[in-house]
C-alpha cells in the first residue's frame, strides 16, 4: 500500500497565514501544524515534506523546519522514523474532509494579523446599498417589508422580485434575453459554481478552465472530484486550443471568464465569443458557463467602454450555455446575492439541489436587493467604476515606483493585478516572506489548476488608496530580501 505523503507547497497552502502572529516561526509553525492535525486535514501517518524542501516553500530557514518537527516530536504529533521520513503521529482527531485545499479561502476561516491583505478582491459596501440596508424603508415601502415578511421565507428559487430584476437586468443592459423563469439566485456566485459542478459533474470526469483562473472554481470543482483540464490564458484564450480539448476530452463541463477575466482582467474579442457559442452548439453533451460576475467591472474610459456581451447572446436558447453572476464584486459581498441564468428544466435541477442545501438565500435581503437594482443600478456601477479605476492607478503607480523590475499589464477591468516576478521566482516563497512583514499576496499556483504560474502573484486593489500605498513598500523590502535566490532577478545597482 502506497505510503500518503504531502508535498511542500501543498502543505504551504494549508498553513495559510500561520506567521502573521507574535511568536517564533518555528513555535507558530508547530502549532498551525498541530491545528490542521487536530481537525483532521492532516491525518495520521500523512508524511511530512523533508525538512529542505519544506523550507523552500515557506520561505525560511531549515533550522527553522528543523526545530518546528522537534517540538511536533516533542508533543506526541509527529513521529521520525529512518529512512520514511517525518509523519503525523495518531492520534484523537476532529472528522474533516481532506482535500486539495485552496489557501485563499483557508485564509477567511482564520483570525490573522495581516495589516494590509492583498489578497481577497473584496470591495467595501457602495453607498447605495449602505443606505438601503441601514433604513429599508428607503428603497421598500411598509407595505412591501410586511408583504415579505409574511411569507414563509422559504424560496428555493429566489424572491420572484429579483429573479424578475435580474431578467431585466440582463436583457436590456446586456443584450442577453432572460425572463423571470429562467434565472436561479444562489447565496452568491461562487454557490451558482459549487451547485453547477455537483449537479453536472461525476467524479473523475474532465472540467476545463482556463489557467489561470478563479480559485473559488478550483476549489468548487475539486470538492466535486472532477479532473481538471487548464489552458493557458495568460495572454487571452485560443478557441482552436479550447475546440481542441473539448473535442479530446470530452469534458462534462467548460468554466470560462471571458468578461474581466480574473486573475488577468482580459477581455475575450467578439469573434472568440462567437466561435465558443458554435462550439458550445456543436457539443450539446457538454455544459458551457460564462462567469460575468466582472463584466460591468470595465475601468476603460471614452466610447470604447460598452459591455461585453455574455456568450449566451450569441444563442440564447442554447441548453447547454449557462451563464452565472454575481452582485458580490459591484453591489457588496454581504449580500451573497448570486445567480445562474438557464434554460428552465435546468433551473428547475438545479433548485432542487439548492433546495437540499439551504432551502433557499435571505429573503429579506434579496427584497432590497432587488428595489436597489431598479432604481440605482446604473449608479452604482458609475460609483464602483470611479471608485476602482483609481485604486488600480494607485497600485499600478506604487508599484512601479517600488519595484519596476516586475511586470504586469495595465488591466482594462476587473480587481487585480496579475504580476509576474523576473529571474524565474517563486511566487509562493516571496508570499511566505510578505506575510512576514504584514502583507498577503495569492501566489499563482493557488489559480493553477496544474501547479504552473509559479512566478505569478495576484495583488487585488480594492482596499483603500492609503492602505495600497501602505502595503506597497514591504512587498517591496520582502522581495529585495530574497530576490538574491533567483540571480536573474536581482535588481540592478
Amino acid at each position: 500500500m502506497a505510503v500518503s505523503k504531502i508535498s511542500g507547497d501543498a502543505l504551504a497552502d494549508l498553513l495559510s497565514r500561520w506567521p502573521a502572529w507574535d511568536g517564533p516561526l518555528y513555535r507558530l509553525f508547530a502549532d498551525r501544524i498541530a491545528m490542521l492535525a487536530d481537525t483532521g486535514e492532516l491525518p495520521a501517518g500523512l508524511r511530512l515534506p523533508p525538512e529542505r524542501e519544506l523550507a523552500s516553500a515557506l520561505s525560511v530557514s531549515r533550522n527553522t523546519a528543523a526545530a518546528a518537527y522537534q517540538l511536533l516530536r516533542d508533543e506526541g504529533l509527529a513521529e521520525t522514523r529512518q529512512g520514511a521520513g517525518t509523519s503525523i503521529a495518531p492520534h484523537v482527531t476532529t472528522p474533516a474532509a481532506v482535500h486539495r485545499a485552496n489557501g485563499l479561502f483557508a485564509g477567511l476561516l482564520q483570525a490573522s494579523r495581516v495589516e494590509v491583505d492583498l489578497t481577497l478582491a473584496a470591495v467595501d459596501c457602495a453607498p447605495q446599498v449602505t443606505a438601503a440596508l441601514c433604513d429599508p424603508a428607503t428603497v421598500l415601502s411598509e407595505a412591501e417589508r410586511r408583504a415579505v415578511i409574511g411569507t414563509t421565507g422559504y424560496f428555493p428559487l429566489g424572491l420572484p422580485e429579483l429573479r424578475t430584476a435580474l431578467a431585466e437586468l440582463l436583457t436590456a443592459r446586456h443584450g442577453l434575453p432572460a425572463t423571470s423563469g429562467q434565472i436561479l439566485v444562489t447565496t452568491g456566485g461562487q454557490q451558482a459554481i459549487d451547485l453547477l459542478m455537483r449537479t453536472f459533474v461525476i467524479p473523475g470526469q474532465p472540467v476545463v478552465v482556463e489557467d489561470p483562473t478563479f480559485p473559488g472554481a478550483l476549489d468548487a470543482l475539486h470538492r466535486a472530484g472532477a479532473r481538471p483540464i487548464g489552458l493557458p490564458v495568460s495572454h487571452g484564450l485560443d478557441p482552436d486550443r479550447l475546440a481542441r480539448a473539448v473535442t479530446t476530452h470530452r469534458p462534462a463541463l467548460v468554466y470560462l471568464i471571458p468578461a474581466h477575466h480574473n486573475p488577468t482582467g482580459l477581455v475575450m474579442p467578439a469573434a472568440s465569443r462567437l466561435r465558443i457559442a458554435e462550439l458550445a452548439a456543436a457539443h450539446p453533451g457538454t455544459l458551457f458557463v460564462d462567469d460575468m460576475t466582472l463584466a460591468e467591472h470595465s475601468l476603460r474610459t471614452g466610447p470604447n467602454r460598452s459591455l461585453p456581451p455574455p456568450l449566451a447572446a450569441a444563442e440564447p436558447g442554447l441548453p447547454n450555455l449557462v451563464t452565472v453572476g454575481s452582485l458580490s464584486k459591484l453591489y457588496w459581498g454581504g449580500l451573497r446575492i448570486g445567480w445562474i441564468r438557464a434554460v428552465r428544466p435546468m433551473i428547475s435541477r438545479l433548485a432542487a439541489a439548492k433546495a437540499a442545501a439551504d432551502l433557499g438565500s435571505n429573503v429579506l435581503g434579496q427584497a432590497v436587493t432587488a428595489a436597489v437594482m431598479a432604481s440605482k443600478h446604473a449608479d452604482i456601477v458609475r460609483w464602483r467604476t470611479g471608485q476602482l479605476r483609481a485604486r488600480r492607478d494607485v497600485m499600478h503607480a506604487a508599484l512601479r515606483q517600488q519595484v519596476p523590475d516586475w511586470s504586469w499589464d495595465l488591466p482594462e477591468g476587473g480587481l487585480t493585478l496579475w504580476v509576474q516576478l523576473p529571474g524565474g521566482a517563486d511566487g509562493g516563497a516571496f508570499a511566505q516572506a510578505a506575510l512576514r512583514r504584514g502583507v498577503s499576496v495569492v501566489p499563482g499556483r493557488l489559480l493553477s489548476t496544474a501547479d504552473a504560474n509559479r512566478d505569478w502573484i495576484r495583488i487585488a486593489y480594492t482596499r483603500s488608496p492609503g492602505e495600497l500605498r501602505a502595503g506597497v513598500p514591504p512587498l517591496a523590502q520582502a522581495w529585495h530580501g530574497i530576490s538574491d535566490r533567483w540571480p536573474a532577478g536581482r535588481r540592478s545597482a
